[in-house]
Formats: structure tokens, C-alpha cells, sequence
């Protein structure tokens, strides 16, 4: 039985192993001659799938590999300091810094946010069903005015910290959920360059 397998199998590899055209490359060597045509029409019929396709517009998708005081580092190894906007495996730069923990009041925590700083989720194709907020080293509940803003997207709001909001982007991204996450780094930081604010 092996050998009835392998005698169906012979002509082909004979048809891969078939040697291209060979120059001589010094006195004992020989390489093939790639540019040749019938080399060519022989490799037409494989494809590498693992090399992108250069007609694809699809990237790999992009993880959070790491949360760190400045910033976070990706599956790529791109650092990013400051927020950052996931979506569909790719990333947003998001100048904002974490809501003030430390206030007394929640109006006072989310001074300065406004429904303006989400205005990239307009423009997200395909928009996301769930955005995942990550507030910072705390989760902290948005305001009425952030959370009705992003329901008029059609957008499920789910506020957590940042570790958890990145984590869970993560699971629900190799899921294949149609997903967001606007992260908040863990300290205010300028993104331009990387320093505590």
C-alpha cells in the first residue's frame, strides 16, 4: 500500500524535482536559473501562505502585548505612548489622558471630556458592536453625556479598567467579534514624547 501511494506521487515530485535551467557559478557550482520561463510557469502553480499577498489590504492584527507606565507595547513590538483606539487589528493614536481618580465627584473626575474626543467612531467601518472603554489604573463610569453619545452610535459602551479593557479586546478580537477599544494609558502622558505630563 506505501509503495502504490508513493508510485502515485512519483510523477509529481519528479515534476518538482526536475531541475530548472542551471548556469555555472565558478567551477563546481550551479544555481538555477529563476528568470528562465519554464521555471517560472513550473513556480506559478505554488503559493507561499505565509507571505502577504501584495494585492491584500488585510494587515495582521495588531494585539496589546504589554501595558506599561508610559504606554503600551504591541504584538509587533511598537511601542505607543499615551491612548490608543483599537479597531479591526489596528491602531488609532489617542491624545487623552486617564479621568482624575482622585476628584470627589464624578463631573469632577471627567473634567474636560467631552462626546468630541470619541468623534473617530463616526468613521470606524465596519463599526463595532462593543466599544471597550479602559479608563486607566481605576475603571471609572463615563459620564451620561459620553454614554449617550456612543449609544447613538449603536455602539454597546463597556467601561473597565485598562489591563481588563485590553485583555478582553484581545479574547474578543481573535474571536473575530467586530470590536473597538479606546484605551486610556495608566498615567497621563505626552505622546509626542513619551514623558509623565
Amino acid at each position: 500500500m506505501i509503495s502504490r501511494s508513493s508510485s502515485s506521487l512519483r510523477p509529481l515530485l519528479n515534476s518538482v524535482r526536475s531541475p530548472a535551467r542551471l548556469r555555472r557559478c565558478g567551477p563546481s557550482r550551479e544555481i538555477p536559473d529563476w528568470h528562465s520561463r519554464s521555471t517560472q510557469q513550473r513556480i506559478r502553480g505554488f503559493q507561499n501562505i505565509l507571505a502577504p499577498n501584495p494585492d491584500s489590504t488585510d494587515t495582521p492584527n495588531l494585539a496589546i502585548n504589554k501595558l506599561t507606565p508610559r504606554g503600551f507595547i504591541l504584538s509587533d513590538n511598537l511601542v505607543i505612548p499615551g491612548g490608543v483606539i483599537f479597531h479591526s487589528g489596528r491602531a488609532i493614536l489617542w491624545d487623552v489622558d486617564p479621568p482624575e481618580a482622585g476628584k470627589a465627584t464624578l463631573v469632577d473626575m471627567w473634567k474636560g471630556w467631552e462626546a468630541e474626543r470619541f468623534r473617530a467612531l463616526e468613521v470606524l467601518v465596519p463599526r463595532p458592536e462593543i466599544l471597550l472603554f479602559g479608563t486607566g489604573q481605576t475603571a471609572i463610569p463615563a459620564p451620561k453625556s459620553i454614554r449617550d453619545y456612543i449609544s447613538s452610535l449603536g455602539i454597546q459602551l463597556d467601561v473597565m479598567d485598562t489591563r481588563n479593557a485590553a485583555s478582553t479586546y484581545n479574547l474578543l478580537a481573535e474571536e473575530g467579534r467586530t470590536v473597538a477599544a479606546a484605551l486610556c494609558p495608566l498615567n497621563p502622558i505626552d505622546p509626542t514624547t513619551g514623558e509623565p505630563r
